[in-house]
């Protein structure tokens, strides 16, 4: 019985207790890519056919009592690994989590780009595994926004046109729905709000220090979180009406983040800049197209920002640090500040998904007991929790060739989620990120040739 189990994991100590976890997702992640293969065996050998089922689905449904969308993501990901073994293989290791393996077939399930996908699969599975879940699903977005970039057009013309909102009394409640637009506006949005929320929370921190000192615990906050979203929501309403129409609004409520390479192909494709030739190859991953908080937005779109909007030069070196701003300021404060938050969304301890802007800059050698630089290349994102802790825990942070920082214990042992193999034990990928890129360039340029 579970009883017994339960009693057994009582038993571990912490470390046994999180080696158990560790395995137990190993072997997750085998079954996963076996229950893949077998669902593709199956429907090759038409297993349905014997007790008469109409389909796979129906099949799986009976012996399985699975729901509809269980059965179609289970489906989709057999249909990928059947055409792109590598996937599998990457599962069955461990290499990769069934997550990741979902979003990349959700890629596969992409008829304008599944032919393509096959040439690039190793460098994407490699960032599948070394990145983040959110990092590495933003930088398959990216490829696949590459790889189709008419599509991704379609795909927001499409979105924009079919915007609505509703906002209406339901029972004595508000109902509020909005959906559509783009990438941009919502980015644009989602700031607007997190602004109108921080000033919420601000409210309710003086109320709970005026009743109960500077110093009483988070549970005496007048209201919950859940609260001041709501109530967040309501005063941009508000203030909509009460401020002028003419009034400036504050900026920038958005930066967006591109590469050099991506903003001069945007640009070319448009005549307004000869193609780029002579730019340094960077890792794909370190390519850049999207909000400071990690929306992906297409490359035309920031084209339209440069036109529309101000533009501040950021220059990146191949590991995704900031070199230079326009200008040099001792410091992580100024333009040094602004460049060190530009290079994470979030946190960079491991697990940590505080957004950026809620961050300290940290250093990642430290100041006194590493004589830590005060350089953008020494420089981390850090919540204050985790600022905190990797002092007194005498943890060390690394920016690796790669640009991505990786934590390690006192002892020495890196901080790596299950499976993912440490940056210098990688083996050097067949075909560089910019070369990739290249061929996805031109094979756009014989498809629309093609096309005409």
């Amino acid at each position: 019985m579970l009883a017994t189990v339960v009693d057994q994991l009582a038993e571990l100590d912490d470390h046994a207790f999180t080696e158990h976890f560790r395995n137990l997702e190993l072997a997750h992640r085998r079954l996963d890519a076996e229950m893949a293969a077998l669902i593709a065996e199956g429907e090759r050998r038409c297993i349905a056919a014997v007790d008469d089922h109409h389909s796979m689905k129906g099949w799986l449904k009976a012996n399985a009592n699975w729901s509809n969308a269980h059965v179609a993501r289970s489906r989709k990901l057999a249909k990928t690994i059947a055409a792109l073994p590598a996937v599998g293989d990457a599962l069955y290791e461990g290499r990769i989590g069934s997550d990741q393996a979902d979003e990349l077939a959700k890629v596969a399930a992409n008829r304008r780009v599944a032919d393509q996908l096959g040439d690039s699969i190793n460098i994407l599975l490699t960032h599948a595994e070394q990145l983040s879940f959110e990092d590495a699903r933003t930088c398959l977005r990216r490829w696949e926004t590459l790889a189709d970039l008419d599509g991704a057009h379609r795909d927001r013309a499409m979105s924009h046109e079919r915007r609505s909102a509703t906002v209406t009394e339901l029972d004595g409640s508000l109902y509020l729905r909005a959906t559509g637009g783009t990438a941009e506006v919502a980015a644009e949005l989602e700031a607007i709000f997190n602004q109108a929320l921080e000033r919420e929370f601000q409210i309710d921190v003086a109320e709970r220090s005026r009743l109960h000192g500077p110093d009483a615990p988070a549970s005496l906050l007048p209201r919950t979180d859940a609260q001041r979203r709501f109530d967040a929501m309501v005063s941009i309403f508000h203030r909509s009406v009460e401020v002028p129409a003419d009034a400036k609004a504050p900026t920038p409520v958005v930066n967006i983040v591109v590469d050099q390479r991506t903003l001069e192909e945007a640009l070319a494709r448009h005549g307004l800049v000869p193609e780029p030739t002579d730019l340094a190859d960077i890792d794909f991953s370190q390519r850049r197209c999207e909000t400071t908080s990690g929306t992906a937005i297409v490359p035309d779109a920031v084209v339209r920002a440069a036109m529309q909007g101000h533009v501040r030069r950021v220059v990146y070196n191949s590991a995704g640090v900031v070199i230079d701003m326009g200008r040099k300021r001792r410091l992580f404060t100024g333009s040094a500040r602004q460049a060190a938050m530009l290079m994470a969304t979030c946190c960079d301890f491991p697990g940590c998904d505080v957004p950026g802007a809620h961050t300290q800059i940290d250093h990642l050698d430290e100041w006194d007991r590493d004589d830590g630089r005060t350089d953008l290349i020494n420089a981390g994102l850090g919540c204050n929790g985790h600022n905190r802790v990797k002092h007194r825990k005498h943890y060390t942070a690394r920016r690796h060739r790669t640009g991505h920082v990786i934590y390690y214990r006192r002892d020495g042992t890196p901080m790596l989620a299950v499976g993912r193999r440490h940056p210098d034990d990688l083996p050097e990928p067949e075909e560089s990120d910019e070369r990739m890129l290249t061929r996805l360039a031109r094979a756009r340029v014989a498809a629309l040739r093609t096309a005409a």
